[in-house]
């Protein structure tokens, strides 16, 4: 898979893609990050119940993509004989 580049049809993946994607990664930080996303201005302040859901969504998307990324080159990793 080249640097930069993000499949998400199945037929386009491999089987150690196919495996990463059915966990999900990307979508459970975007749960994850909506959940501290609502949670975290009920605590503090209203003011920000609009703005921080949003930025939560999209840093836990982007943490769960770095996520999925890693469990790719690591299972990619340990396939590869030792070098």
């Amino acid at each position: 898979m080249a640097i930069g580049q993000y499949r998400d049809d199945p037929a386009e993946m491999d089987d150690i893609e196919r495996e990463v994607a059915a966990a999900q990664y990307p979508e459970g930080g975007l749960v994850v990050g909506l959940g501290v996303g609502i949670v975290l201005p009920l605590v503090t302040l209203e003011a920000l119940l609009f703005l921080t859901p949003l930025l939560g969504g999209v840093v836990g998307f982007a943490l769960g993509r770095r996520v999925r990324d890693y469990a790719i080159r690591r299972r990619r990793a340990d396939r590869t004989p030792g070098e």
